[in-house]
């Protein structure tokens, strides 16, 4: 992730891929990346963390300062009422292997990339919310971000890139056709 500063601004954009066929494989690779983003802002959580031990609350200055919004869950609701919460992409491989994504309702992958940012106790929270749905005929991708941030920018970028790849049929319910 890149560290350029960012600036104040309302982010809320919405795409639809109603269109698109959710293979099990291409939603795999979706998660794998979401948990790769969710991982890497972890390590600059915890480098931050680092960098600043050696200072006074007062003079530590936080470019990525643990949020308690920061986290990837992916929500799986089974058509048998069962649902299912994977908090990574090992914990979804599982889901798939125990046959958890056959036959499903709907599934959620929700990754909130919240942090911190700022100097002693002056700190300014910075919410970005990654959200993708899957339900039949019914597929979304929603950013909200209070920040106008590179970074963040860029990761909305590479999941609409990574979604446009997935396998398109048009049907009579979506049919996107120009």
């Amino acid at each position: 992730m890149n560290d350029d500063f960012t600036s104040q601004a309302i982010i809320n954009n919405e795409f639809d891929y109603s269109n698109i066929l959710p293979t099990i494989e291409a939603v795999s690779y979706l998660v794998q990346y979401c948990d790769s983003m969710n991982k890497q802002l972890i390590k600059l959580v915890e480098a931050d963390e680092e960098k600043n031990k050696k200072f006074k609350p007062e003079y530590k200055e936080y470019n990525y300062k643990h949020s308690y919004g920061q986290q990837l869950e992916i929500y799986i609701r089974e058509k048998s009422y069962n649902n299912i919460t994977c908090k990574d992409y090992e914990t979804f491989i599982t889901a798939i292997k125990n046959g958890n994504l056959n036959n499903i309702s709907s599934m959620d992958i929700k990754l909130c990339m919240d942090f911190q940012r700022g100097k002693g106790n002056d700190l300014v929270e910075h919410e970005n919310s990654f959200v993708i749905i899957f339900k039949p005929y019914e597929i979304t991708f929603a950013r909200k971000s209070n920040y106008n941030d590179i970074s963040m920018n860029q990761i909305e970028e590479q999941i609409n890139s990574i979604l446009k790849k997935f396998p398109v049929a048009n049907c009579i319910f979506c049919n996107k056709e120009k």
